[in-house]
């Protein structure tokens, strides 16, 4: 398999256990893997009555870079412009508050992975 093809799984794999904790933290799924122009969203969920956009972050270990970090200017900008085409396809969403979390994952396997929530990251 072609390191691309294992960076995508991996990156997959984390996505998954991502929607599975926050869920168990009593947040739906409203969208995953929200796309526009401008880029793309991995997890919309909500929680009461806030709108969550999240980006989910994973690495196999934090030596040299903590996984938040690679959540740069440039990125932040892509997700509020997508999250804001997000808000405006349902106008109901208009009556929620809204925030930016980070879900940060750090482990080479599945059930060793670290999960970080970084609510209002950005």
């Amino acid at each position: 398999m072609a390191a691309g093809s294992n960076r995508a799984e991996f990156g997959r794999m984390a996505e998954d256990l991502a929607l599975r904790y926050l869920q168990k933290h009593d947040l739906t799924l409203l969208e995953r893997n929200f796309r526009s122009r401008f880029g793309e969203i991995d997890l919309i969920m909500r929680e009461k009555n806030t709108i969550i956009f999240i980006e989910v972050r994973s690495r196999s270990n934090n030596t040299f870079l903590h996984p938040a970090e690679t959540v740069d200017h440039t990125k932040r900008n892509k997700i509020r412009k997508t999250s804001q085409v997000f808000m405006k396809k349902t106008s109901a969403w208009k009556l929620f508050n809204w925030r930016f979390d980070v879900i940060t994952l750090t482990g080479r396997r599945k059930h060793e992975m670290k999960i970080e929530w970084i609510k209002a990251a950005f």
